[in-house]
Protein backbone atom coordinates (compact mmCIF):
# COMPACT_ATOMS: atom_id res chain seq x y z
CA UNK A 1 0.00 0.00 0.00
CA UNK A 2 2.55 2.55 0.99
CA UNK A 3 4.04 1.97 -3.08
CA UNK A 4 0.78 2.68 -4.31
CA UNK A 5 0.26 5.71 -2.16
CA UNK A 6 3.69 7.10 -2.86
CA UNK A 7 3.04 6.54 -6.49
CA UNK A 8 -0.49 8.40 -6.07
CA UNK A 9 1.43 11.42 -4.36
CA UNK A 10 3.72 11.82 -7.60
CA UNK A 11 1.09 12.12 -9.78
CA UNK A 12 -0.85 14.20 -7.77
CA UNK A 13 1.99 16.79 -7.14
CA UNK A 14 2.52 16.29 -10.90
CA UNK A 15 -0.59 17.63 -11.18
CA UNK A 16 -0.61 20.53 -8.97
CA UNK A 17 2.94 21.19 -10.78
CA UNK A 18 1.31 21.87 -14.09
CA UNK A 19 -2.01 23.27 -12.96
CA UNK A 20 0.18 25.76 -10.96
CA UNK A 21 1.99 26.74 -13.97
CA UNK A 22 -1.55 27.31 -15.91
CA UNK A 23 -3.09 28.85 -12.61
CA UNK A 24 0.39 31.49 -13.48
CA UNK A 25 -0.90 32.24 -17.04
CA UNK A 26 -4.57 32.41 -16.28
CA UNK A 27 -3.94 34.48 -13.48
CA UNK A 28 -1.15 36.43 -14.18
CA UNK A 29 -1.04 36.71 -18.00
CA UNK A 30 -4.39 37.09 -18.61
CA UNK A 31 -5.49 39.92 -16.61
CA UNK A 32 -2.51 41.22 -18.91
CA UNK A 33 -4.68 40.61 -21.92
CA UNK A 34 -8.42 41.05 -21.18
CA UNK A 35 -9.99 44.31 -19.77
CA UNK A 36 -10.59 44.77 -16.17
CA UNK A 37 -14.46 44.31 -17.15
CA UNK A 38 -13.75 40.55 -19.11
CA UNK A 39 -11.67 39.46 -16.47
CA UNK A 40 -14.39 40.39 -13.75
CA UNK A 41 -16.69 38.08 -15.94
CA UNK A 42 -14.07 35.30 -16.26
CA UNK A 43 -14.07 35.33 -12.15
CA UNK A 44 -17.87 35.55 -12.44
CA UNK A 45 -17.93 32.29 -14.89
CA UNK A 46 -15.06 30.36 -12.45
CA UNK A 47 -17.50 31.48 -9.12
CA UNK A 48 -21.17 30.21 -10.70
CA UNK A 49 -19.11 27.09 -11.88
CA UNK A 50 -17.87 26.27 -8.25
CA UNK A 51 -21.97 26.27 -7.70
CA UNK A 52 -23.47 23.95 -10.00
CA UNK A 53 -21.92 20.88 -8.65
CA UNK A 54 -24.62 21.33 -5.87
CA UNK A 55 -27.34 19.78 -8.50
CA UNK A 56 -25.64 16.59 -8.96
CA UNK A 57 -27.38 16.54 -5.10
CA UNK A 58 -24.80 14.64 -3.21
CA UNK A 59 -24.58 11.88 -5.91
CA UNK A 60 -20.67 11.79 -6.43
CA UNK A 61 -19.81 12.74 -3.21
CA UNK A 62 -21.90 9.18 -2.31
CA UNK A 63 -20.12 7.29 -4.54
CA UNK A 64 -16.68 8.48 -3.26
CA UNK A 65 -17.87 7.68 0.63
CA UNK A 66 -19.83 4.40 -0.49
CA UNK A 67 -16.51 2.87 -2.34
CA UNK A 68 -13.90 4.14 -0.62
CA UNK A 69 -10.92 1.99 0.31
CA UNK A 70 -12.52 -0.64 -1.74
CA UNK A 71 -10.26 -2.39 -4.64
CA UNK A 72 -11.52 -1.96 -8.34
CA UNK A 73 -12.80 -5.49 -8.62
CA UNK A 74 -14.98 -5.37 -5.89
CA UNK A 75 -17.16 -2.71 -7.50
CA UNK A 76 -20.71 -3.32 -8.79
CA UNK A 77 -20.47 -2.94 -12.32
CA UNK A 78 -23.91 -2.84 -12.90
CA UNK A 79 -24.42 -0.30 -9.86
CA UNK A 80 -22.00 2.07 -11.27
CA UNK A 81 -23.13 2.13 -15.03
CA UNK A 82 -26.45 2.69 -13.60
CA UNK A 83 -26.29 5.47 -11.61
CA UNK A 84 -24.00 7.09 -14.08
CA UNK A 85 -26.27 7.24 -16.53
CA UNK A 86 -28.91 8.09 -13.97
CA UNK A 87 -27.06 10.72 -12.59
CA UNK A 88 -26.45 12.18 -15.94
CA UNK A 89 -30.24 12.17 -17.19
CA UNK A 90 -31.22 14.07 -13.86
CA UNK A 91 -28.33 16.50 -13.58
CA UNK A 92 -29.08 17.50 -17.65
CA UNK A 93 -33.33 18.10 -16.30
CA UNK A 94 -31.87 20.35 -12.87
CA UNK A 95 -29.57 21.81 -14.73
CA UNK A 96 -32.00 23.17 -17.71
CA UNK A 97 -34.16 24.23 -15.47
CA UNK A 98 -32.37 25.88 -12.82
CA UNK A 99 -30.30 27.81 -16.01
CA UNK A 100 -33.37 29.00 -17.74
CA UNK A 101 -34.58 30.52 -13.77
CA UNK A 102 -31.23 32.54 -14.25
CA UNK A 103 -31.81 33.46 -17.94
CA UNK A 104 -35.21 34.50 -17.62
CA UNK A 105 -34.08 36.75 -14.02
CA UNK A 106 -30.79 38.37 -15.65
CA UNK A 107 -31.45 41.56 -17.90
CA UNK A 108 -27.87 41.31 -19.31
CA UNK A 109 -27.66 39.56 -22.56
CA UNK A 110 -23.67 38.55 -21.38
CA UNK A 111 -24.67 37.15 -17.94
CA UNK A 112 -27.36 35.30 -19.72
CA UNK A 113 -24.81 33.55 -22.66
CA UNK A 114 -22.43 33.09 -19.59
CA UNK A 115 -25.36 30.81 -17.41
CA UNK A 116 -25.44 28.92 -20.86
CA UNK A 117 -21.57 28.33 -20.50
CA UNK A 118 -22.00 27.28 -17.27
CA UNK A 119 -24.63 24.64 -17.61
CA UNK A 120 -22.64 23.15 -20.90
CA UNK A 121 -19.42 23.12 -18.62
CA UNK A 122 -21.24 21.83 -15.65
CA UNK A 123 -22.63 18.25 -17.80
CA UNK A 124 -19.12 17.34 -18.71
CA UNK A 125 -17.53 18.09 -15.30
CA UNK A 126 -20.04 16.36 -13.33
CA UNK A 127 -19.71 13.16 -15.29
CA UNK A 128 -15.28 13.98 -14.83
CA UNK A 129 -15.96 14.27 -11.36
CA UNK A 130 -17.94 11.20 -10.98
CA UNK A 131 -15.68 8.78 -12.49
CA UNK A 132 -12.97 10.70 -11.23
CA UNK A 133 -14.35 10.07 -7.41
CA UNK A 134 -14.60 6.14 -8.52
CA UNK A 135 -10.76 6.06 -8.92
CA UNK A 136 -9.90 8.41 -5.75
CA UNK A 137 -11.98 5.83 -3.90
CA UNK A 138 -10.56 2.73 -5.29
CA UNK A 139 -6.99 4.11 -4.33
CA UNK A 140 -6.13 4.89 -8.39
CA UNK A 141 -5.57 8.41 -7.34
CA UNK A 142 -3.13 8.66 -9.94
CA UNK A 143 -5.56 8.32 -12.99
CA UNK A 144 -7.44 11.00 -11.70
CA UNK A 145 -4.65 12.94 -11.52
CA UNK A 146 -3.67 11.99 -15.00
CA UNK A 147 -6.87 13.79 -16.51
CA UNK A 148 -6.42 16.89 -14.48
CA UNK A 149 -2.98 16.96 -16.11
CA UNK A 150 -5.00 16.73 -19.38
CA UNK A 151 -7.09 19.41 -18.28
CA UNK A 152 -4.39 22.16 -17.42
CA UNK A 153 -2.24 21.26 -20.70
CA UNK A 154 -5.51 21.70 -23.33
CA UNK A 155 -6.38 24.68 -21.83
CA UNK A 156 -2.60 26.52 -21.30
CA UNK A 157 -1.92 25.90 -24.98
CA UNK A 158 -5.41 27.00 -25.44
CA UNK A 159 -4.84 30.20 -23.99
CA UNK A 160 -1.29 30.94 -25.53
CA UNK A 161 -2.76 30.08 -28.56
CA UNK A 162 -5.79 32.79 -28.33
CA UNK A 163 -2.90 35.22 -26.62
CA UNK A 164 -0.96 34.96 -29.82
CA UNK A 165 -4.03 35.77 -31.98
CA UNK A 166 -4.35 38.87 -29.50
CA UNK A 167 -8.15 38.09 -28.75
CA UNK A 168 -9.77 39.44 -26.28
CA UNK A 169 -13.36 38.38 -25.89
CA UNK A 170 -13.82 36.40 -22.89
CA UNK A 171 -16.04 33.78 -24.20
CA UNK A 172 -13.11 32.03 -26.29
CA UNK A 173 -11.56 31.32 -23.13
CA UNK A 174 -14.38 29.83 -21.66
CA UNK A 175 -15.30 28.11 -24.23
CA UNK A 176 -11.66 26.36 -24.53
CA UNK A 177 -12.08 25.82 -20.69
CA UNK A 178 -15.11 23.63 -20.94
CA UNK A 179 -13.34 22.02 -24.22
CA UNK A 180 -10.39 20.80 -21.97
CA UNK A 181 -12.93 19.26 -19.12
CA UNK A 182 -14.83 17.05 -21.77
CA UNK A 183 -11.39 15.54 -23.56
CA UNK A 184 -10.39 14.89 -19.74
CA UNK A 185 -14.34 13.11 -19.10
CA UNK A 186 -13.38 11.08 -22.45
CA UNK A 187 -10.02 10.32 -20.87
CA UNK A 188 -12.03 8.46 -17.95
CA UNK A 189 -14.54 6.79 -19.20
CA UNK A 190 -11.74 4.74 -21.84
CA UNK A 191 -10.23 3.51 -18.80
CA UNK A 192 -13.03 2.74 -17.17
CA UNK A 193 -14.60 1.23 -20.02
CA UNK A 194 -14.19 -2.38 -19.40
CA UNK A 195 -16.33 -2.00 -16.24
CA UNK A 196 -19.19 -0.20 -18.32
CA UNK A 197 -18.98 -2.70 -20.98
CA UNK A 198 -19.24 -5.28 -18.60
CA UNK A 199 -22.17 -3.45 -16.48
CA UNK A 200 -25.54 -4.06 -17.71
CA UNK A 201 -27.65 -0.61 -17.29
CA UNK A 202 -31.12 -0.96 -15.43
CA UNK A 203 -33.51 2.33 -14.62
CA UNK A 204 -34.53 0.31 -11.33
CA UNK A 205 -30.85 -0.12 -9.76
CA UNK A 206 -29.87 2.65 -11.35
CA UNK A 207 -32.54 4.37 -9.40
CA UNK A 208 -32.25 2.72 -6.48
CA UNK A 209 -28.31 2.63 -6.53
CA UNK A 210 -28.72 6.27 -6.90
CA UNK A 211 -30.92 7.59 -4.33
CA UNK A 212 -28.23 5.44 -1.76
CA UNK A 213 -25.48 6.98 -3.07
CA UNK A 214 -27.42 10.48 -2.55
CA UNK A 215 -28.83 9.86 1.17
CA UNK A 216 -24.69 8.54 1.64
CA UNK A 217 -23.18 12.18 -0.07
CA UNK A 218 -25.61 14.58 0.21
CA UNK A 219 -24.50 15.78 3.64
CA UNK A 220 -20.98 16.29 2.10
CA UNK A 221 -22.06 18.16 -0.73
CA UNK A 222 -23.95 20.33 1.87
CA UNK A 223 -21.12 20.55 3.77
CA UNK A 224 -18.71 21.20 0.73
CA UNK A 225 -21.16 23.51 -1.02
CA UNK A 226 -21.83 25.64 2.65
CA UNK A 227 -17.81 25.52 2.89
CA UNK A 228 -17.60 27.65 -0.45
CA UNK A 229 -20.87 29.68 0.93
CA UNK A 230 -18.64 30.93 3.61
CA UNK A 231 -16.67 33.39 0.97
CA UNK A 232 -19.71 33.04 -1.41
CA UNK A 233 -21.78 35.24 0.88
CA UNK A 234 -19.70 37.87 1.28
CA UNK A 235 -18.30 38.27 -2.66
CA UNK A 236 -22.18 37.74 -3.38
CA UNK A 237 -22.57 40.90 -0.67
CA UNK A 238 -19.80 42.74 -3.04
CA UNK A 239 -21.28 41.78 -6.44
CA UNK A 240 -24.50 43.27 -5.17
CA UNK A 241 -23.30 46.61 -3.22
CA UNK A 242 -20.31 47.67 -4.77
CA UNK A 243 -20.68 46.29 -9.06
CA UNK A 244 -18.75 43.51 -10.76
CA UNK A 245 -15.59 45.53 -10.77
CA UNK A 246 -14.92 45.30 -7.36
CA UNK A 247 -16.13 42.01 -7.24
CA UNK A 248 -13.33 40.94 -9.85
CA UNK A 249 -10.63 42.56 -7.98
CA UNK A 250 -11.87 40.75 -4.73
CA UNK A 251 -11.93 37.44 -6.65
CA UNK A 252 -8.54 38.00 -8.01
CA UNK A 253 -7.00 37.93 -4.83
CA UNK A 254 -8.61 34.92 -3.75
CA UNK A 255 -7.58 33.24 -6.51
CA UNK A 256 -4.00 34.09 -6.61
CA UNK A 257 -4.43 32.66 -2.56
CA UNK A 258 -5.77 28.86 -4.52
CA UNK A 259 -2.03 28.62 -5.87
CA UNK A 260 -0.89 27.18 -2.20
CA UNK A 261 -4.46 25.92 -1.48
CA UNK A 262 -4.58 23.49 -4.41
CA UNK A 263 -1.79 21.88 -3.45
CA UNK A 264 -2.90 20.66 0.15
CA UNK A 265 -6.63 19.58 -1.18
CA UNK A 266 -4.93 17.10 -3.63
CA UNK A 267 -3.05 15.99 -0.49
CA UNK A 268 -6.27 14.86 1.23
CA UNK A 269 -8.27 13.57 -1.96
CA UNK A 270 -4.62 10.82 -1.84
CA UNK A 271 -5.01 10.22 2.14
CA UNK A 272 -8.55 9.49 2.06
CA UNK A 273 -8.65 5.86 0.84
CA UNK A 274 -5.66 5.18 2.47
CA UNK A 275 -6.60 6.43 6.08
CA UNK A 276 -9.78 5.00 5.45
CA UNK A 277 -8.25 1.30 5.85
CA UNK A 278 -6.34 2.36 9.62
CA UNK A 279 -7.16 1.49 12.88
CA UNK A 280 -8.22 4.46 15.43
CA UNK A 281 -4.80 4.24 16.68
CA UNK A 282 -2.94 4.64 13.70
CA UNK A 283 -5.11 7.71 12.77
CA UNK A 284 -4.59 9.42 15.99
CA UNK A 285 -0.55 9.24 15.18
CA UNK A 286 -1.17 10.12 11.57
CA UNK A 287 -3.32 13.27 13.01
CA UNK A 288 -0.71 14.31 14.75
CA UNK A 289 2.01 14.11 12.41
CA UNK A 290 -0.21 16.28 9.90
CA UNK A 291 -0.80 18.81 12.64
CA UNK A 292 2.53 18.97 13.50
CA UNK A 293 3.59 19.14 9.93
CA UNK A 294 1.51 21.85 9.29
CA UNK A 295 2.56 23.23 12.01
CA UNK A 296 6.08 24.03 10.48
CA UNK A 297 4.91 23.95 6.56
CA UNK A 298 2.20 26.45 6.13
CA UNK A 299 3.72 30.05 7.96
CA UNK A 300 6.42 30.05 5.21
CA UNK A 301 3.51 31.02 2.51
CA UNK A 302 2.87 34.60 4.57
CA UNK A 303 7.05 34.56 4.32
CA UNK A 304 6.85 33.96 0.61
CA UNK A 305 4.05 36.15 0.00
CA UNK A 306 5.76 39.53 0.43
CA UNK A 307 8.73 39.33 -1.75
CA UNK A 308 6.07 37.84 -4.18
CA UNK A 309 3.57 41.11 -3.99
CA UNK A 310 6.39 43.80 -4.59
CA UNK A 311 7.30 41.96 -7.83
CA UNK A 312 3.05 41.23 -8.57
CA UNK A 313 2.26 45.03 -8.37
CA UNK A 314 4.86 45.61 -10.70
CA UNK A 315 3.53 43.36 -12.93
CA UNK A 316 0.18 44.22 -12.89
CA UNK A 317 -0.46 47.41 -11.54
CA UNK A 318 -3.88 48.20 -12.59
CA UNK A 319 -4.39 44.96 -9.87
CA UNK A 320 -2.86 46.80 -6.96
CA UNK A 321 -5.36 46.76 -4.77
CA UNK A 322 -6.58 43.39 -5.12
CA UNK A 323 -2.63 42.43 -4.55
CA UNK A 324 -3.03 44.51 -1.49
CA UNK A 325 -6.47 42.66 -0.30
CA UNK A 326 -4.19 39.30 -0.41
CA UNK A 327 -2.30 41.02 2.46
CA UNK A 328 -5.21 40.49 4.67
CA UNK A 329 -7.40 37.41 2.85
CA UNK A 330 -4.01 34.74 2.87
CA UNK A 331 -4.73 33.68 6.65
CA UNK A 332 -8.16 32.33 4.94
CA UNK A 333 -5.37 29.73 2.13
CA UNK A 334 -3.78 29.24 5.74
CA UNK A 335 -6.77 27.94 7.62
CA UNK A 336 -8.77 26.55 3.98
CA UNK A 337 -5.52 24.53 3.94
CA UNK A 338 -5.35 23.08 7.57
CA UNK A 339 -8.84 22.28 7.24
CA UNK A 340 -9.28 20.67 3.46
CA UNK A 341 -6.04 18.43 4.40
CA UNK A 342 -6.89 17.34 8.23
CA UNK A 343 -10.79 18.41 8.95
CA UNK A 344 -12.22 17.25 5.78
CA UNK A 345 -10.07 14.19 5.37
CA UNK A 346 -10.57 12.90 8.68
CA UNK A 347 -14.58 14.12 9.50
CA UNK A 348 -14.34 11.56 6.11
CA UNK A 349 -12.69 9.13 7.19
CA UNK A 350 -14.75 8.85 10.66
CA UNK A 351 -17.57 8.95 8.86
CA UNK A 352 -18.87 12.50 10.50
CA UNK A 353 -20.04 14.22 7.24
CA UNK A 354 -23.11 15.50 9.19
CA UNK A 355 -21.03 17.31 11.80
CA UNK A 356 -18.57 18.79 9.18
CA UNK A 357 -22.33 20.10 7.85
CA UNK A 358 -23.22 21.44 10.83
CA UNK A 359 -20.11 23.58 11.18
CA UNK A 360 -20.34 25.11 8.17
CA UNK A 361 -23.98 26.47 8.36
CA UNK A 362 -22.88 28.13 11.66
CA UNK A 363 -19.99 29.62 9.54
CA UNK A 364 -22.16 30.37 6.61
CA UNK A 365 -24.05 32.51 8.93
CA UNK A 366 -21.47 34.18 11.34
CA UNK A 367 -20.26 34.78 7.88
CA UNK A 368 -23.70 36.34 6.59
CA UNK A 369 -23.54 38.42 9.58
CA UNK A 370 -20.28 39.94 9.48
CA UNK A 371 -20.63 40.59 5.77
CA UNK A 372 -23.95 42.60 5.71
CA UNK A 373 -23.17 44.60 8.79
CA UNK A 374 -20.03 45.54 7.04
CA UNK A 375 -21.13 46.76 3.80
CA UNK A 376 -24.37 48.12 5.06
CA UNK A 377 -24.35 49.71 8.24
CA UNK A 378 -20.00 50.41 8.29
CA UNK A 379 -20.65 50.74 4.23
CA UNK A 380 -16.90 49.07 4.29
CA UNK A 381 -15.62 46.33 1.97
CA UNK A 382 -12.48 45.97 3.69
CA UNK A 383 -14.61 44.81 6.73
CA UNK A 384 -16.18 42.59 4.76
CA UNK A 385 -12.97 41.20 3.62
CA UNK A 386 -12.16 41.01 7.34
CA UNK A 387 -15.55 38.88 7.81
CA UNK A 388 -14.44 36.30 5.53
CA UNK A 389 -11.15 35.84 7.44
CA UNK A 390 -12.56 35.84 10.50
CA UNK A 391 -15.14 33.05 9.53
CA UNK A 392 -12.54 30.38 7.88
CA UNK A 393 -10.56 31.00 10.90
CA UNK A 394 -13.65 30.18 13.49
CA UNK A 395 -14.37 27.07 11.28
CA UNK A 396 -10.90 25.56 11.46
CA UNK A 397 -11.02 26.47 15.16
CA UNK A 398 -13.56 24.53 15.83
CA UNK A 399 -13.26 21.86 13.10
CA UNK A 400 -9.86 21.07 14.63
CA UNK A 401 -11.21 21.29 18.56
CA UNK A 402 -13.81 18.60 17.94
CA UNK A 403 -11.99 15.96 15.88
CA UNK A 404 -8.89 16.65 18.46
CA UNK A 405 -11.58 15.56 21.39
CA UNK A 406 -12.68 12.26 19.63
CA UNK A 407 -9.09 11.72 18.69
CA UNK A 408 -7.52 12.44 22.21
CA UNK A 409 -5.00 15.00 20.64
CA UNK A 410 -4.17 18.49 22.05
CA UNK A 411 -4.44 20.93 19.41
CA UNK A 412 -4.97 23.97 21.54
CA UNK A 413 -1.62 25.46 21.32
CA UNK A 414 -1.45 24.82 17.85
CA UNK A 415 -4.64 26.66 17.31
CA UNK A 416 -3.47 30.00 19.22
CA UNK A 417 -0.55 30.00 17.98
CA UNK A 418 -1.84 29.86 14.32
CA UNK A 419 -4.40 32.59 15.48
CA UNK A 420 -1.74 34.75 17.01
CA UNK A 421 0.46 34.12 13.59
CA UNK A 422 -2.49 35.35 11.62
CA UNK A 423 -3.03 38.68 13.39
CA UNK A 424 0.61 39.48 13.30
CA UNK A 425 0.60 38.87 9.61
CA UNK A 426 -2.23 41.13 8.74
CA UNK A 427 -0.81 44.15 10.65
CA UNK A 428 2.64 43.97 9.63
CA UNK A 429 2.05 43.17 6.02
CA UNK A 430 -0.34 45.95 5.57
CA UNK A 431 1.82 48.90 8.13
CA UNK A 432 5.20 48.16 6.69
CA UNK A 433 7.34 47.91 3.95
CA UNK A 434 7.38 44.64 2.18
CA UNK A 435 11.45 44.07 2.89
CA UNK A 436 10.94 45.19 6.06
CA UNK A 437 7.69 42.86 6.42
CA UNK A 438 9.93 39.94 5.35
CA UNK A 439 12.80 40.16 7.95
CA UNK A 440 9.86 40.67 10.88
CA UNK A 441 7.76 37.68 9.84
CA UNK A 442 11.22 35.50 9.42
CA UNK A 443 11.87 36.00 12.89
CA UNK A 444 8.48 35.58 14.26
CA UNK A 445 8.55 32.18 11.91
CA UNK A 446 11.82 31.21 13.90
CA UNK A 447 10.52 32.57 17.25
CA UNK A 448 7.33 29.86 16.53
CA UNK A 449 9.24 26.95 15.78
CA UNK A 450 11.38 27.49 18.74
CA UNK A 451 8.31 28.02 20.96
CA UNK A 452 7.18 24.24 19.45
CA UNK A 453 10.62 22.76 19.86
CA UNK A 454 10.82 23.72 23.57
CA UNK A 455 7.44 22.22 24.41
CA UNK A 456 7.96 19.41 22.49
CA UNK A 457 10.84 18.67 24.45
CA UNK A 458 9.17 19.01 27.54
CA UNK A 459 6.55 16.45 26.59
CA UNK A 460 9.48 13.97 25.94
Amino acid sequence: MQKKVKQNFIFAFSAQAISLIVSCSTNLVLPKVLSVSEYSYWQLFLFYCTYVPCLALGLNDGIYLRYGGMYRHELGQDAIKSQLIIGMIYQLLLGILVNLIFILNSHSAQRQILFGLVLVYYLFYTGHNFLGFIFQAINETNIYSKSIIIVRIIFFISQLLLMVLNIRNVDYYIIFYIISIFIAFLYLLWLFRPELIAGTFSFSKGINESWLSIRVGISLMFANICSLLILGVCRQIIDVKWGLIAFGKVSFSLTLMNFALTFITQIGLVLFPALRRLSVERLTQYYDKLNRGLFYLLPLMYVAYLPLSFLLKLWLPKYTVSINYLATVLPICYFDSKMNLIGNTFFKVLNKQVLLLKINVITIVLSLMIGLIAAYIFNSMYLVIIGMVIAIMFRNVLADLLLSRDLRVNVLPFEILDIVLAILFVLVANKMIWWQATVIMVGIYLVRVLTMRLKILREV
